[in-house]
């Protein structure tokens, strides 16, 4: 009997496996979290006017501006992972059609076997 097909990987490089590594971490809830709390302790600090944050008053342009610089480096990396995820799936999806597809064939050939087969 055959085994089960090998899904098929793209072939990757290096920028490949750099971008599903820091899609997986940046996609993350931790790293969420993280940025919430990036946020709130520097609206926090602005706000009671500690020395290094008095320069960003409200409402807080340079805080802004680094989050904007967070998004425009997300975006394009985020685009390349749906590719990348895209590419994959399609992968996995032909290769569980091959699965099938061999499988409904064993499945026929046993059936037309067992018809044959007197008691």
């Amino acid at each position: 009997m055959r085994s089960h097909p090998a899904v098929p990987h793209p072939d990757d490089t290096v920028n490949d496996r750099l971008a599903d590594k820091v899609t997986a971490a940046f996609g993350s809830m931790r790293t969420f979290w993280i940025l919430v709390a990036w946020q709130t302790v520097w609206i926090a600090a602005a706000t009671a006017g500690l020395p290094l944050f008095k320069r960003d008053p409200y409402p807080f342009a340079f805080l802004l501006f680094l989050g904007n610089l967070v998004q425009l480096w997300a975006l394009p990396l985020l685009g390349a992972s749906q590719n990348r995820a895209a590419i994959r799936h399609e992968a996995k999806a032909d290769a569980d059609h091959a699965a099938l597809t061999h499988i409904a064939t064993v499945v026929d050939q046993i059936a037309a076997q067992t018809k044959g087969a007197t008691p």
